[in-house]
């Protein structure tokens, strides 16, 4: 049996555990674990940024009849992606770099370097956006009641 397919039939997470951990020389294994610790801290961080999005979907079906207005919706859903975006960038981060080293057989290591910096730079960018425009939005005064009853830290 060929290396490829015992990988393949070898669990995802430990594949992905052995690609931080076990397979580069040690200063690259230096760098992998790095971004593994940065990106997971990231992640850890703007998760709880999931429980606020879910206590306002919450929030919104408990006082629907309230805020049956477009404006309503439009920062509603404004709201819920900036606060999900970070998250899911930091978290897909994590598998990206494995999915970019480890199964593009048909890409050069040039491509390979090219996307990680990509991804380097691209997702705090990302973060500081949303961060940015989840700024903008808790101003909005349709999403006022929300935010000053069960998140005044956010103002």
């Amino acid at each position: 049996m060929s290396e490829a397919n015992s990988n393949k039939k070898e669990p995802y997470l430990k594949r992905l555990f052995r690609f931080y951990f076990n397979v580069a020389p040690i200063w690259q294994s230096f760098l992998t674990i790095f971004y593994l610790v940065f990106f997971s801290y990231f992640a850890v961080f703007y998760s709880g940024k999931l429980w606020i999005a879910f206590s306002f979907i919450i929030y919104t079906i408990k006082h629907s009849i309230s805020f049956l207005t477009l404006n309503y919706l439009f920062w509603g859903v404004i709201f819920l992606i900036t606060l999900i975006i970070p998250f899911s960038a930091s978290f897909y981060a994590i598998f990206l770099l494995f999915e970019i080293w480890q199964h593009n057989e048909g890409w050069t290591k040039k491509h390979k370097v090219l996307f990680t910096i990509l991804i380097i730079v691209a997702v705090p960018l990302i973060i500081v956006l949303m961060d940015h425009i989840i700024r903008i939005v808790i101003k909005q005064d349709i999403l006022k009641p929300f935010v000053i009853t069960y998140y005044p830290s956010l103002k």
